[in-house]
């Protein structure tokens, strides 16, 4: 297949109707293959296929996973309530997170200004600045971290690579869909926990925090993603609300556009409470800020829906 094929394009009206109605910009969709990648960044991305899953938790487990953690939690958790069982059509999800090289890429084609700079990524980690008199600036990597991931970025910065690479970030839904498969897991890998399948506290104890985007196969989801649990949160599309199960149980799965916050999802190297790298964990933060840090980019896309 040759770059061109890969093109991002609407490829039914029905999307640009929907698109066009909530006021954004044409979805990015790809052809249908299992696995592509895409030529703007090199993104590899996944089929994740039509389906069903269940979504959020029971009461029940809620209680269970309030006591995964020695002297319990402080997590409400009513977010998670009620689980839902719903349909959710093909979208491509990115197998890896955003890379640091991949990231400087970004920042050397759209060179943003320091102000602008400053709300794509606070602070910048392993990527640094090389000023010269005789050429723009060039954004680096620092050498061996270039295929860990971005980290300390903000939505707003989340959802520009996305928009550069011709991709887009995924919904909640997606992204819980792609994390716990048809069979409703608690984890990505499977129901019971196992301390060397992510990157948390427990195994960033060799002098690094984050690790390769590419590490840890142990620990992917039933579709073959890596790291939706440790390494780094990843931004979801949708505003933080939380209460939004309860109007996708009565059938409206709009995404929530508008809010103070946004979703935030998968738990961090940093992370120590098993709670939260649950695949139906939920957290929102402020857009703007990075105050949790190593919050990190997956992209998606949608894929082109089958002829009945």
């Amino acid at each position: 297949m040759n770059a061109s094929s890969l093109t991002f394009r609407i490829l039914d009206a029905r999307a640009a109707r929907r698109d066009a109605a909530a006021g954004e910009a044409p979805a990015a969709r790809i052809p249908r293959e299992l696995r592509t990648v895409n030529p703007k960044d090199g993104t590899v991305l996944r089929l994740i296929p039509a389906g069903e899953f269940l979504m959020g938790s029971t009461p029940a487990q809620i209680e269970a996973a309030r006591r995964m953690d020695i002297g319990g939690h402080e997590f409400l958790l009513l977010d998670e309530l009620p689980q839902l069982r719903l349909h959710v059509p093909d979208f491509y999800l990115g197998e890896y997170t955003v890379t640091n090289e991949q990231f400087a890429r970004f920042l050397n084609e759209t060179q943003p200004t320091p102000e602008q700079l400053q709300r794509l990524a606070p602070t910048l980690e392993h990527i640094t600045l090389d000023r010269h008199p005789r050429r723009d600036p060039r954004y680096c990597v620092t050498p061996g971290f270039e295929r860990h991931p971005v980290v300390h970025v903000s939505w707003f910065g989340a959802e520009a690579y996305c928009r550069w690479a011709g991709l887009r970030l995924p919904t909640e839904i997606e992204w819980e869909k792609a994390a716990r498969g048809p069979d409703g897991r608690l984890f990505p890998w499977g129901n019971e926990w196992h301390d060397d399948f992510l990157r948390w506290y427990n195994t960033a104890r060799d002098g690094q925090t984050t690790a390769p985007v590419d590490a840890y196969p142990q620990g992917r989801s039933p579709y073959g993603i890596f790291q939706m649990a440790g390494n780094v949160d990843e931004w979801c599309a949708d505003a933080y609300q939380w209460d939004v199960y309860r109007r996708y149980a009565a059938g409206d799965l709009r995404p929530p556009l508008s809010g103070e916050k946004r979703v935030v999802r998968g738990g961090t190297c940093l992370g120590w409470q098993k709670i939260r790298f649950r695949c139906a964990h939920r957290r929102g933060n402020d857009p703007a800020l990075v105050n949790i840090h190593y919050t990190g980019i997956r992209c998606a896309a949608d894929a082109p829906q089958l002829e009945p």
